[in-house]
């Protein structure tokens, strides 16, 4: 038998469970509307990841076809090369062209009127030996078919002074720009065979001589002008010295280095003090100088080297001593240069050269 709260009647407690009821409801909808609130405010999910592709399978290796084609034939085997030697020193390598002070005035009308220029090679301190050559035979360069000047490298700094004083004085020197040293002899005369082709290149003669030199110019003129010689071309004329050996002992100042001549023998020169060539040398001897091998003898190399490779010719005349002889009027008068003289020997030479009363053979 079912037994009833004390005070409640059956219809009172039903009533009030069916409110219960509808309370719990009521909450349960309230929280399900503020769970879809939430949830609406909430960002979208992203999409899940894509599946990764399988890796892709390695290319099918192709077959060989049935029929090779022609194989090409490997290349050639490099030879395996040994190392380098030193290499010889050309003249283009170490002659550097110009001059600081050309004096073109020298060569009026690019020589035209001249018979004869006289070019003197003179070391920067050897002030004394040009001055005696001025005092001296070189007085023949006041006559008007005559050309002369001194020509030297690139002075020291300690000379250039005296060097500007002595051209400003004189207007007869002409200065290059490769450095003056004896080893630099055959750039001191590419230096003045680049004067000549350049300011000079109508005058039908040069000679090329040294400061220690005494020259008879009025006899050299007469050289120059016989009939043998008068129309000749190509050619130069001195004291030709032929099948000479090269000095091969380092301790000769005359050294010459298989490397830079490779022969046993020179080919035929004529010797540095004084030589005389016709005008048609000049630009072919300088043209040919940049491509040899340089060689510091520069009689060797200019009137050798050079002149051989050309088919100049190198034609020996006596009256060129260029050597030391005796000071007879004689002598003085027949020859045509006359080496290692001294400055007080200059004036000498000069007076014997000059004396009207000696008579000497023919």
């Amino acid at each position: 038998m079912e037994t009833q709260p004390c005070g409640v009647r059956r219809g009172e407690r039903a009533g009030a469970m069916a409110s219960v009821r509808r309370s719990h409801c009521a909450a349960l909808a309230a929280l399900g509307a503020l769970l879809l609130l939430l949830l609406a405010r909430l960002p979208p999910a992203a999409p899940p990841p894509a599946p990764l592709a399988p890796p892709a399978p390695p290319p099918a290796r192709a077959r060989p076809p049935t029929t090779q084609p022609p194989s090409e034939p490997p290349p050639p085997r490099r030879r395996a090369t040994a190392p380098r030697g030193p290499r010889p020193v050309l003249t283009r390598d170490v002659y550097v062209a110009g001059h600081e002070r050309p004096h073109a005035e020298l060569c009026p009308a690019l020589g035209a009127r001249l018979r004869l220029v006289v070019l003197v090679t003179s070391a920067p301190g050897h002030a004394a030996a040009r001055d005696a050559v001025r005092l001296t035979w070189g007085h023949y360069a006041a006559r008007a078919d005559v050309a002369l000047a001194f020509v030297l490298g690139a002075p020291p700094p300690a000379l250039r002074a005296a060097i500007d004083a002595e051209d400003a004085l004189y207007g007869d020197v002409i200065v290059g720009r490769s450095l003056d040293s004896y080893s630099n002899l055959t750039l001191k005369t590419l230096s003045m065979l680049e004067w000549v082709d350049t300011y000079c290149p109508r005058a039908p003669r040069l000679l090329k001589t040294d400061d220690d030199m005494f020259i008879n110019v009025p006899r050299l003129l007469e050289f120059a002008a016989a009939p043998a010689r008068a129309n000749a071309s190509r050619t130069i004329w001195g004291k030709v010295v032929r099948r000479s050996l090269p000095k091969r002992t380092t301790k000769s100042k005359y050294y010459v280095s298989p490397l830079q001549f490779p022969a046993r023998v020179f080919p035929d020169f004529a010797t540095g003090p004084a030589y005389l060539m016709t005008a048609d040398c000049v630009r072919p001897l300088l043209a040919a100088a940049p491509a040899e091998r340089y060689v510091r003898l520069e009689d060797v190399f200019v009137t050798g080297i050079l002149a051989a490779r050309l088919g100049l010719r190198r034609t020996h005349a006596p009256e060129f001593y260029n050597k030391k002889v005796a000071a007879h009027p004689c002598a003085v008068q027949r020859g045509l240069a006359i080496h290692m003289v001294r400055y007080h020997e200059q004036f000498d030479l000069w007076r014997k050269l000059l004396d009207g009363k000696t008579k000497c053979a023919s």
